[in-house]
């Protein structure tokens, strides 16, 4: 190689040499510094200047631990950095730094070992960059998620539940554990359906739930729920499905709110107007049998009175109208009674309602009084009454007593000769029940039954006998005021029972009279 062609490669790689240090030089996003084996700064270039805020005069010569703040300094940090770097190669590290101003900046740094030919160290590159925009970003996001999950966490008014795509609990708020009663180590890594009552248990309905958010994106339902006592509350709940990225179900979010309070009074104001419908109606029985039922003796009372005026001086006349007028008179009395004793029976239940009215009654004990009360006509149509034992249970003795009376009255009256009544008792649960209405509230009811071997009724009837006022027979046949086995029905309502009816004419029948076990 000649002399020229020597000098040309020299000049070229010096060339390409200045070039390189030119081009870090111009850098501006990073700050590239040179540093000897003791870490004092030997070169500075642009990006440098912009992110520390010295010059290069200000700074060479100078260790870069300048730039640590005291915290790092106390610990070392720089020389822990170097060390890191002669041993591995390079260090990287990402934290607070200190501009020439005194402000922070949010420095992530590369420094690598500068090695001879002989793999000494015998300086280093640091490269900086300044990523204050991204931390402050990724702070704030951390901060509003932390803000975000806190806001949740103490929420007391909603039970907020993140679930996993099995329904599994994996987070717990504080309104959870105030309205279910749980603390969150105490639910964690369970099913969720642990709050269901086992009515819904049974029909699956946590996993139809969670079906339903998959398939619509959230399942709204309302429902009793339980809590860790066993007692029940009434919660709205709300079940969202959680997405991924890329679509899947991730998971699930439920949020539950305690309505019970809400839900107690709705039904109580739903009680009120069924009860108010209940008195309208009764009003307007009132109002039939003013018309018709009272009117009838007054109008008979009246026209005997006019006949036996008329008649003044025909005492045969007159004493015949006068036993006319004073059955009448009698008949109109019974009306008003029956009456007085239909509308004292909604006042009893208001007053049982604080169970100050309410005992324990031997029923056995009210069988033998009616017995007393009826023994004339018992033995005039030579009646006998078969009376296994009953039980004793929670209620107003003296309604029980009215319903017993009413029951034996009814059967001895609707009777063509040699009337046998029979009475028992056995315990049925809600279940077994036919035809049992939803305010029958209680699991075991006492089934109390009448059996005797009158006249009978169509069973088409059933309903209709215990309506006030409606007779399926005739005055002139059977007496009575067609008051009797309504006030036996309003009875069992106020003992919170049912009453019902099985007949087939000229075949006696079955009066099933089912009162709570538990009515206290």
């Amino acid at each position: 190689m000649t002399l020229n062609t020597e000098q040309h490669s020299a000049n070229r790689l010096k060339a390409r040499s200045d070039l390189y240090q030119k081009m870090i030089e111009e850098i501006e996003d990073y700050a590239i510094i040179l540093m000897d084996e003791n870490g004092i700064i030997q070169n500075w270039n642009k990006g440098a200047q912009k992110i520390k805020g010295y010059t290069d005069q200000e700074i060479i010569g100078k260790h870069f631990s300048i730039f640590y703040l005291p915290e790092d300094l106390a610990v070392q940090l720089p020389q822990k950095l170097m060390e890191q770097a002669r041993s591995n190669g390079k260090a990287g590290q990402e934290g607070w730094r200190k501009r020439k101003d005194g402000t922070r900046f949010w420095g992530s740094i590369t420094i690598t070992a500068i090695h001879d030919e002989e793999h000494n160290v015998i300086g280093y590159s640091k490269v900086t960059r300044d990523l204050t925009d991204k931390k402050v970003a990724e702070d704030e996001l951390r901060m509003s998620e932390e803000r975000y999950h806190q806001m949740i966490a103490e929420v007391q008014d909603y039970a907020i539940i993140l679930l996993s795509p099995q329904g599994i609990i994996e987070n717990w708020n504080i309104g959870a554990e105030k309205i279910k009663g749980y603390t969150a180590a105490e639910v964690i890594g369970k099913k969720f359906e642990m709050f269901y009552t086992p009515e819904d248990r049974a029909i699956n309905l946590p996993d139809k739930l969670l079906a339903r958010a998959k398939e619509e994106g959230k399942a709204v339902q309302e429902g009793w729920r339980v809590r860790k006592d066993g007692t029940r509350f009434w919660g709205t709940i709300v079940i969202t499905a959680l997405h991924g990225k890329d679509g899947r179900i991730i998971g699930f979010s439920k949020v539950t709110r305690d309505l019970t309070a809400q839900k107690l009074a709705e039904e109580k104001v739903n009680a009120y107007y069924a009860e108010l419908e209940l008195q309208n109606s009764e009003l307007e029985q009132f109002a039939y049998v003013a018309s018709h039922d009272l009117q009838e003796p007054l109008r008979k009372i009246q026209t005997f009175a006019e006949l036996i005026q008329e008649n003044y001086s025909d005492e045969e006349f007159v004493k015949r109208y006068f036993e006319k007028l004073e059955s009448s008179a009698q008949r109109m009395a019974e009306l008003v009674k029956s009456l007085l004793d239909y509308s004292r029976l909604s006042k009893d239940k208001e007053k049982d309602k604080d169970k100050s009215n309410l005992s324990e009654v031997d029923l056995n004990e009210i069988v033998d009084e009616v017995k007393q009360d009826f023994e004339l006509l018992i033995e005039d149509k030579k009646a006998v009454i078969i009376s296994e034992p009953l039980p004793t249970l929670s209620g107003n003795r003296m309604q029980l007593g009215q319903l017993f009376s009413n029951m034996v009255s009814n059967s001895l009256k609707f009777s063509k000769t040699n009337p046998i009544i029979r009475m028992s008792s056995t315990i049925v649960n809600k279940s077994q029940i036919p035809d049992a209405p939803d305010t029958l509230a209680d699991k075991k009811y006492y089934q109390i039954l009448f059996e005797d071997n009158g006249i009978g009724f169509e069973q088409q009837y059933d309903k209709i006998i215990f309506s006030l006022f409606q007779r399926l027979h005739g005055k002139q046949d059977y007496a009575g005021t067609g008051i009797g086995l309504a006030l036996c029905k309003k009875i069992v309502d106020n003992h919170k029972g049912m009453i019902t009816a099985v007949s087939e004419p000229d075949k006696g029948a079955k009066f099933y009279v089912y009162l709570p076990v538990n009515s206290n």
